[in-house]
C-alpha cells in the first residue's frame, strides 16, 4: 500500500496541528488536533484529496489524559464532509492527528480510533503527526536519557494501519509508504515547511481567530495613515522652509517605503486568507465572513490612499 497525499493536504495537517503546539505557546499548553481524510482507493492504495481538520483536544489541568470531546457540531461536521464527498464518488479513507513535542506511536486511544475506520474502510489509515520532529529533524528517543534519533528529510509524521482489525484495539499496527505530491524532493518539502510553520505559529492564533485577525488589520490601517500623515507634514516642512524643489525626490522616496509596507501587508492577508481553509470545518460558517469583511477594509483604505498620494504631489 502507498499513500498519496496532495501538498495542500499535507500542509491543512501541519497548519492544523501546529495552530495548538508552536512557540508562541507554552510547551505544557500544547494540545492535540485531529482530523479526517477524503479520497479514494486505487487498488491497495489510498488516494487522499483533502484533509479536514475536525476538531482539537479539550485542555484540562485535573486530567491524567487530555481528552478529544465531541461536540454536536462535530458530528455534524464529519456528515457534511461525507455527503459532499459522496457526491464527488468519494468516501472518508482515514484520519490523522497530532502528538505535539512527543514520540509518533499509536496509545491505545489512538488504536480504538483506528479500529473504528478500518472496520468501515478496511484500508482506512491513520497519520501521526509531530510538529518538532519537523523543524528538528530528530525522533524523541524510546527510553528517557537515551539519545534522540537523528533525521533527514524527515516530513514529521509515519503512517499506520492496524495488522489485524480482528483483535480490536489489541492488534498490532505497521507503517504505510507515502508519497506526498507538489515538492521537487524532500528536501524541499522540509525546507519550506519549516517555513510555513513558522508563518502558522505567526498568524494562525489557537482563540478568537476573529479578534485576532481584526486587531493586525486595525495596527496595519493605523501604521498606514501615520506613514501617510508623516509624509504629507514633510512636505509642508519643506514648502515653509522654501525647499519645495525636494519635494518630488521625498515623495517618490515616501512612497516607495509606503508601497513595501503595503506590498508587505497584502502577503500577510494573502496567507491569512490562506489560513481560512485550514479552520476547523465547524468555525468555517461563522469565522470566515467575518474575517474576510475585516480583510477588505485594507483594500478599501488602499483606493484612499492612491487618492492622497495624488494629492501630495500638487504640494
Amino acid at each position: 500500500m502507498t499513500v498519496i497525499i496532495p501538498k495542500k493536504a499535507y500542509k491543512t495537517i501541519v497548519a492544523a496541528s501546529v495552530r495548538f503546539a508552536n512557540k508562541n505557546i507554552p510547551f505544557d499548553e500544547w494540545i492535540e488536533a485531529s482530523g479526517i481524510f477524503i479520497g479514494k482507493n486505487k487498488g491497495k492504495d489510498v488516494i487522499i484529496s483533502e484533509a479536514y481538520p475536525i476538531m482539537h483536544q479539550k485542555l484540562d489541568e485535573n486530567a491524567v489524559i487530555d481528552q478529544y470531546v465531541w461536540a454536536d457540531e462535530d458530528h455534524v461536521s464529519l456528515a457534511i464532509i461525507d455527503d459532499e464527498a459522496f457526491a464527488r464518488n468519494e468516501f472518508t479513507v482515514g484520519w490523522f492527528h497530532s502528538h505535539p513535542g512527543f514520540k509518533l506511536m499509536m496509545s491505545h486511544l489512538d488504536l480504538q480510533t483506528s479500529l473504528s475506520y478500518q472496520t468501515n474502510n478496511p484500508l482506512a489509515i491513520c497519520l501521526v503527526f509531530n510538529p518538532t520532529r519537523l523543524m528538528n529533524q530528530a525522533e524523541p528517543a524510546d527510553k528517557k536519557g537515551d539519545p534522540e534519533i537523528k533525521l533527514e528529510d524527515d516530513p514529521g509524521f509515519i503512517i499506520t494501519r492496524l495488522d489485524d482489525i480482528n483483535l480490536g484495539a489489541n492488534s498490532p499496527y505497521h507503517e504505510v509508504d507515502y508519497r506526498i505530491e507538489g515538492y521537487e524532493s524532500m528536501g524541499e518539502l522540509v525546507f519550506q515547511t519549516q517555513d510555513f510553520v513558522k508563518e502558522i505559529a505567526s498568524i494562525f492564533p489557537m482563540g478568537n481567530v476573529f479578534k485576532f485577525y481584526e486587531v493586525f488589520i486595525d495596527g496595519r490601517l493605523a501604521k498606514l495613515n501615520s506613514m501617510i500623515l508623516g509624509t504629507e507634514e514633510y512636505l509642508k516642512t519643506l514648502g515653509f522652509k522654501g525647499e519645495s524643489h525636494r519635494i518630488p525626490e521625498v515623495l517618490d522616496r515616501q512612497s516607495k517605503d509606503i508601497n513595501s509596507y503595503v506590498a508587505e501587508t497584502f502577503m500577510k492577508i494573502e496567507n491569512i486568507r490562506d489560513c481560512l481553509d485550514f479552520l476547523e470545518y465547524k468555525e468555517r460558517e461563522s469565522v470566515i465572513p467575518k474575517v474576510k469583511e475585516v480583510l477588505i477594509r485594507f483594500d478599501e483604505a488602499i483606493i484612499t490612499y492612491q487618492e492622497k498620494i495624488k494629492e501630495l504631489s500638487n504640494i
